[in-house]
């Protein structure tokens, strides 16, 4: 019998499938499409490499690349189907599992430093407790990178995390807290409620995800009022929101049941079908209203569900 370490390696694993085929557990290839999104958004988001990616999962960083864009140079569409094993590789590698010395987006980090300096927090206050460089700190404060050392992110992460529960009053003289709050003021720079869970989703933008602080209103806030562009108007032209009612079209109705009815439907227990009356009750309105607003735009609730 040949001693060929590839050979041994072939026997090897025609036997492992061989004896997962018997027991109904071989998955052999899968369906490409989650790992590539995963894929996707570590390069995209997080300017990971494809080398760092596939170092962690045991594989070529060209191997990740063709899974996630394909190889134009042959043109070589990324394959629709991989091993059970790479993907289910893929699909477990996170930031957090990248070496220390990896290069990340530094999107994330920048937004957090903006953030403590509306709160008051001085780049030396912020240094002083993560054990970050403050010069490269204020350079990264400024937008001037676009990446930065994993280890940066994490100390970076870690003092935010901290200081946002903090008063910065007790650790700060009052002359620098008002200089730092005065140039993020001038400067523009938001506070962390504006970023919500979001703050190093670089395609996302301030406020979008904060919801509107306005009774049942669930449109996205748009400062730190947390209002959205309507009850802002309104803010504008009464200068109170005392007394104010939710003010709806049929349109504007319906799209705020469809955005109910995909993030937390109310289900009637008894029927398991969606409850007119909850969802009315939870819009503001009642069933007789919502109901006039389905019959002009020639819809049930079935069909309004479907389209959330």
């Amino acid at each position: 019998m040949t001693h060929d370490p590839l050979a041994v390696a072939r026997r090897r694993y025609g036997q492992k499938r061989r004896s997962q085929m018997k027991a109904g557990t071989w998955r052999g290839l899968v369906d490409a499409e989650q790992a590539r999104q995963h894929v996707r958004n570590l390069h995209q988001t997080w300017l990971v490499s494809y080398d760092a990616i596939g170092e962690l999962v045991g594989i070529y960083g060209m191997t990740v690349k063709h899974i996630a864009e394909g190889t134009p140079s042959r043109q070589l569409p990324p394959p629709a189907r991989i091993t059970a094993r790479i993907s289910d590789a893929l699909l477990t590698v996170t930031v957090d599992d990248l070496p220390e010395n990896c290069m990340v987006n530094a999107v994330g980090s920048m937004r957090r430093l903006r953030a403590l300096s509306v709160a008051g927090w001085s780049v030396r206050q912020v240094a002083g407790r993560s054990g970050a460089n403050w010069v490269g700190l204020k350079i990264l404060r400024r937008g001037e990178r676009t990446t930065v050392l994993l280890r940066t992110a994490r100390l970076i992460r870690d003092a935010y995390e901290e200081m946002i529960q903090l008063d910065p009053h007790d650790h700060m003289r009052a002359s620098a807290l008002t200089m730092c709050r005065t140039e993020a003021a001038a400067n523009g720079w938001h506070p962390p409620t504006a970023w919500a869970d979001d703050i190093d989703d670089p395609d996302v933008k301030p406020w979008e995800m904060v919801r509107c602080s306005i009774g049942t209103c669930v449109h996205g806030s748009k400062d730190e009022r947390l209002l959205c562009e309507q009850h802002l108007d309104r803010l504008k032209e009464r200068g109170t929101l005392d007394g104010l009612r939710v003010m709806r079209n049929s349109k504007a109705l319906l799209e705020d049941a469809r955005y109910i009815l995909a993030t937390d439907p109310p289900i009637n227990p008894d029927t398991e079908e969606i409850d007119g009356d909850r969802l009315a009750e939870r819009l503001g309105t009642n069933w007789a209203a919502l109901e006039r607003a389905l019959l002009r735009a020639n819809i049930n609730l079935g069909q309004l569900r479907v389209s959330a």
